[in-house]
């Protein structure tokens, strides 16, 4: 019973479902569950109908008949069965690795085409599924003029064989091969049923057709051949000796080679594979077959058997039986010899019919599957059914008869090939994966077999014809970039997932990050709503320079069980917005009862074996909600700023990169800027954290340096303007900004340790950025530094010079000098100047002591006559680090180093290296206190030495000075020195006592012990309800020490540092204001003039020393609050055409987070010096970045 294309595809579980508009996805996978009636089963095929005799009618091509007298005539017996022998090994090696694919599950319609890609993917199954149903399309067309040829020969008005019928010429033959080609397509149409039993009796035709070549060649008597002079000697000895090797000839009958040029074994071959290539034939029916998993191994196999053996006998007994010059001379010469020359024409028009038939009805499978899986944008009409298929394949097929046919058979033979090549390719694969459900039923194949059918189809390949070959391979490979790019996601799975997971899993245990020299950056950014910060997502996945990226976010929960739906709902959420917005990055997910918690999970979880996160980015904390939340009115630029900046964000549509194909369904493209404008983000309907707290952020940061992480703070990067070409050329700033500490040695000398991880970190970050393309086009890297003073400039540069060409960096290089009087800010804060900027430094400094004691002071240098009780600034440090134990002068330090001891006060300096630096103890003979804090002993030179002695004293740190400063208390009043009565050394909470009852006497001296006896202290943690010491420097001024080269180095060793120098403790140089080494003001010394019984000549010369003090204060004195005003307003001039800043982040000192207003000074002191610049990322390194190593 026949049945029609359409009862077969509704029919037909072998292809993909579409459920109608009114039925539910759900409902139509119950039904499609349903057993199946048993007419339905029936009306498939089976393993003989549906396999073997497509194969057979396949494999024994008409070109047996046309040509195999050519080939055996130009190779001998042997030669041609050598390529027999290399063709059924093609075909044999590439039937093993299709009935393994096929026997390992459930093979739908689309035969070659739905094997690979269901097993290498949508890329491969779709660029050789059309190759293959090209292939095909012109197969067809060969079949059909193939057909015509013996056709015309034997009835032709002039010279037919049989009979005087048909018209010779090319349009003439055009029709006739055209009126085949429909009868062909309509039996196509009429169903599987039909073309099943026509088959069967097309087979039967072909094989008696086949074997009457040798059966004649033993019956036929030798008879004589007018046409050509030649006589059929019939079977010999003779003959087979005379045929038994190659003997190329030109011109012979069949030949497609000009005049004069000799075959070759290339072109031979390129003949006589196409008449053996038809192997899937029988797949291409899977759609039609009853099993198709058990049918296709078992019917191909077998009719590649019966074939091989037909294709050896005939070979053999035409070699035996025809001298070779009627080989050459007769190209009809099966037809000649035969007992009835209408049995090979039977032969010809059985295997050329069904060929085409089966062309067609297989190439319009192939063309049904791939518009069904949607592989191909504008393949969707082709949905409608087979019959849609068969005509559009028709109608290319009618093209093709327009073509060369010489030419189709060369295409031909590449696609089929390729298709061979690409199903061993599947089978290779899906074998050396290892993948524990490839278990196909099929035994008898192994990664061998697959690999060698795959080699073997290539040499064939170029033997046939290089050019083509090379061509097929790039047409191939454009449709699979296109499909790659085109293609949305498909839910298949394919091999390579297998093959990347078992070469990751080697290689992970095999990578080892142990070599600077291939470091990269690693980065985990902290993130909660993409919104918020959807620029830095970008930004960081630009900066990455292919190494691993991980999108960091936290669930706040103390129930796990109740939250781990939550947990995977906003993972998917996250990697579908990674997806659609082309971001190469991992997601990370973390819960934890806190949100430093989570964060300290995600960090610690992240990444795997030498793929971990080496930078952790997060974003500045908003602190003008902060500010709004309590009430206060704070001037300046936040974050939040404006009308609700982050309530903003949070309902505007943000753009994301095209995905193209590649998105979801339903998800909308956008451009690549991201500012506004397309549509939902899938994070959007994730649960909404609480905002962290100032505390917590700072307890973040910390967490993250005592995990020995490299931290990077970005800040104002809502603002940043992604690179574009329409853009003018912008900058990328770097300043590498010395942050330092200093360290005593056990030989009782001082040691500089320089933030050397940090400062080339910097440079690292910047010169990588510089590499991605887009902003390479638009931004130039610049590198800024700064000195105090102008001798220093030039010496400045060549030694920055000198370091970027060891680290092989290109990058302007911008020395400024604060002493160049075009800096308002440090001219008002260190020069005493008075500017515009003056009001916004008073605002930010009037909550400072140090500030309003330095303008006390300056007032009373600059009134001579005036009488006023004056606080003398400063007269200790923070900043010189004393330890607990000496350390050894051949370490080095790094942040984490010196962490690690308690070490966090560093000082922050401008870019020199300081040539005589001196640490000394200070001991004042009065410790200010507060709240009844504890004071440590006081020890002081004797008071009657004189002023020079007083200079020249050894001054070594004292081992019991360890005093705790503590932040004074805004809101306290100074105490003015009437409060208590002269001559009185009473200690009270917020005042101080004087030594003397004169203090004004005592003045001078005072201020130099206090200059040149800076107190030494040792960080520790901050415990809980301790303040932060506000007056201590973050920064230094100092020239970059010379970096050196260590050529020794190997694997981790730093192949280039900057040299450490040492200096001894001894007298101060008088020429070197002691002032400029001054750390940490946090004593408040008091002068009255009025009290001042001394003469007027001790007053003016006390006067004109405080003077001198004064105008020697430098940047490397003042405390940081001070420095990052100073900063602010040297980037703000500076960097008005950067479109991003790379600096360094002081880091807090352990403990602050303890403090909620120790945490809001810290916060407070970077938004002063991020305030109204350009997105800046703020860098503390703990690890070497940079090597100078082959």
């Amino acid at each position: 019973m026949s049945v029609s294309w359409d009862t077969l595809s509704e029919c037909d579980a072998l292809l993909p479902v579409h459920s109608s508009p009114g039925v539910s996805l759900k409902a139509s996978a119950g039904l499609s569950a349903l057993p199946r009636a048993s007419s339905e089963v029936e009306a498939k095929l089976g393993t003989f109908p549906g396999v073997f005799i497509p194969t057979a009618l396949n494999v024994l091509s008409i070109l047996m008949f046309l040509r195999f007298g050519f080939i055996i005539g130009q190779m001998g017996v042997v030669g041609t069965l050598l390529l027999l022998v290399l063709s059924y090994a093609i075909n044999l090696l590439t039937t093993l690795s299709i009935s393994a694919i096929a026997t390992n599950g459930t093979v739908r319609g689309g035969g070659a085409y739905y094997m690979i890609s269901r097993s290498l993917g949508a890329e491969f199954g779709g660029s050789i599924g059309i190759v293959f149903y090209v292939g095909q399309v012109l197969n067809s067309a060969l079949n059909v003029v193939g057909l015509i040829e013996p056709i015309m020969v034997n009835f032709n008005s002039v010279s037919g064989v049989f009979g005087h019928v048909l018209e010779e010429g090319y349009w003439q033959t055009f029709i006739y091969a055209t009126i085949m080609l429909a009868i062909c397509t309509i039996v196509a149409l009429t169903g599987a049923g039909l073309v099943s039993k026509a088959g069967t009796f097309l087979f039967i035709v072909l094989f008696i057709s086949t074997m009457s070549v040798p059966v004649s060649t033993l019956f036929v008597k030798p008879f004589s051949v007018p046409e050509y002079g030649l006589t059929y000697s019939g079977p010999s000895w003779a003959n087979l000796q005379a045929n038994l090797f190659p003997k190329f000839t030109s011109g012979a009958a069949g030949s497609v080679k000009p005049p004069g040029e000799f075959e070759t074994v290339q072109s031979l071959f390129g003949i006589f594979f196409p008449a053996t290539a038809g192997i899937f034939a029988g797949a291409s029916m899977s759609g039609d077959l009853r099993k198709p998993s058990k049918s296709i191994p078992k019917g191909t196999l077998w009719g590649l058997l019966l074939t091989f053996c037909c294709y050896a006998v005939v070979i053999v007994s035409v070699g035996a039986a025809v001298p070779r010059e009627l080989l050459h001379r007769d190209v009809q010469v099966l037809q000649t010899i035969n007992l009835s020359g209408v049995i090979v024409i039977l032969g010809e028009l059985s295997t050329s019919l069904f060929s085409v038939i089966v062309g067609i009805v297989g190439a319009a499978y192939v063309l049904l599957a791939i518009s069904q899986d949607a592989i191909l944008p504008g393949l969707s009409y082709f949905r409608r059914g087979p019959r849609t298929c068969i005509l559009f394949t028709w109608m290319l097929t009618q093209l093709c008869l327009f073509a060369d046919v010489n030419q189709i058979a060369t295409f031909i033979t590449m696609a089929f090939l390729m298709t061979f090549i690409v199903t061993n390719l599947a089978c290779f694969l899906l074998k050396i994966a290892s993948a524990p459900n490839f278990r196909p039923s099929f035994k008898y194949f192994s990664s061998k077999t697959a690999f060698l059918g795959g080699l073997l189809a290539v040499i064939a390949m170029f033997i046939v014809d290089g050019l083509s070959a090379s061509l097929v391979i790039v047409f191939l490979s454009f449709l699979f970039l296109l499909i790659h790019y085109t293609c949305p996601p498909k839910p298949w799975g394919d091999v390579s997932q297998s093959l990347i997971y078992h070469q990751v899993r080697k290689y992970l245990l095999r990578l080892r990050q142990d070599n600077v020299k291939y470091w990269r950056p690693q980065i985990l950014l902290l993130v909660d709503d993409p919104r918020t910060c959807w620029n830095l997502i970008q930004f960081c996945n630009h900066l990455k320079k292919g190494g691993l990226y991980i999108l960091g976010h936290v669930i706040v929960t103390d129930k796990f069980q109740a939250n781990y739906r939550e947990l995977m709902a906003q993972k998917s959420a996250w990697v579908t917005l990674r997806d659609v917005s082309r971001i190469k990055a991992f997601v990370q997910i973390g819960l934890g009862p806190t949100l430093q918690w989570g964060i300290r999970n995600v960090f610690l979880g992240s990444g795997l074996g030498g793929m971990k996160p080496n930078i952790v980015v997060l974003g500045f904390y908003d602190l003008g909600n902060y500010h709004r939340k309590r009430g206060v009115t704070v001037e300046g630029v936040f974050e939040s700023s404006g009308l609700g900046y982050y309530e903003q964000m949070k309902h505007m549509t943000l753009e994301i990169p095209q995905a193209q194909a590649r998105r979801p369904a339903g998800a909308k493209s956008a451009s690549s800027q991201g500012s506004a404008g397309a549509g939902p983000l899938p994070t959007d309907s994730c649960r909404r954290e609480k905002r962290v707290s100032i505390m917590q952020w700072v307890q973040i940061v910390e967490d993250l340096i005592v995990m020995e992480a490299n931290v990077a703070v970005a800040k104002g990067f809502p603002r940043l303007q992604l690179p574009n070409d329409s853009v003018s050329p912008r900058y990328i700033d770097l300043y590498p900004i010395q942050m330092s500490s200093i360290e005593t040695l056990d030989n009782g000398r001082s040691i500089l340790s320089t933030n050397f991880d940090t400062y080339t970190l910097i440079l690292q970050l910047g010169a990588i950025l510089h590499t991605v393309p887009e902003w390479k086009r638009t931004h130039t890297l610049r590198i800024i530094v700064f000195v105090e003073w102008l001798e220093e400039v030039a010496e400045e540069k060549v030694r920055l010079a000198n370091l970027l060409e060891s680290l092989r960096i290109k990058a302007e290089v911008k020395v400024l000098c604060f002493n160049s009087g075009e800096f308002g800010v440090y001219n008002v804060i260190l020069k005493g100047g008075v500017g515009p900027e003056s009001v916004r430094i008073n605002r930010v400094l009037a909550a400072e002591d140090w500030w309003a004691n330095l303008t006390r002071a300056r007032k009373y240098v600059a009134q001579p006559g005036a009488s006023m009780r004056v606080p003398v600034l400063a007269l200790a440090t923070h900043a010189a680090t004393k330890f607990a134990a000496p350390i050894k002068a051949k370490r080095r330090y790094t942040l984490s180093t010196m962490q690690d001891r308690g070490a966090m006060a560093f000082s922050m300096k401008t870019n020199s290296f300081i040539p005589n630096h001196v640490l000394g103890a200070f001991d004042p003979d009065e410790a200010y206190y507060e709240g009844g804090s504890e004071v440590s002993s006081i020890y002081e030179p004797k008071r009657n030495a004189s002023k020079k002695q007083t200079k020249k004293e050894d001054l070594s740190v004292s081992p019991k000075t360890d005093l705790k400063y503590l932040r004074p208390n805004a809101s306290a009043d100074v105490r003015d020195a009437d409060s208590h009565a002269p001559g009185t050394s009473q200690k009270r909470s917020g005042s101080f006592s004087s030594a003397s009852s004169r203090p004004d006497l005592d003045f001078a001296s005072k201020l130099r012990k206090a200059l040149n006896h800076p107190t030494s202290q040792k960080a520790s943690p901050r415990p809980s309800g301790a303040t932060t010491p506000r007056l201590k420097p973050n920064f230094s001024s100092v020239k970059i020490p010379e970096a050196a080269i260590n050529e020794a180095s190997e694997g981790s060793q730093p192949s280039i540092y900057f040299v450490e120098e040492t200096k001894s403790y001894g007298a101060l140089d008088k020429s070197k204001s002691a002032l400029r080494n001054m750390r940490n003001p946090s004593h408040i010394f008091e002068l009255d003039d009025s009290d001042s019984s001394s003469g007027e000549e001790d007053v003016h010369t006390r006067r004109d020393e405080l003077q001198e003090e004064l105008a020697m204060l430098s940047f490397n004195d003042i405390p940081a609050r001070g420095q990052h005003l100073i900063l602010n307003d040297l980037m703000k001039r500076t960097s008005g055409d950067a479109d991003v800043i790379f600096s360094t982040l002081p880091p807090p000192v352990i403990g602050t987070h303890l403090d909620e207003a120790a945490a809001l000074e810290y916060v407070e002191n970077i938004q002063i010096w991020c305030e109204d610049i350009p997105p800046v990322m703020l860098v503390n390194a703990q690890t070497v970045t940079v090597t100078t190593a082959l």
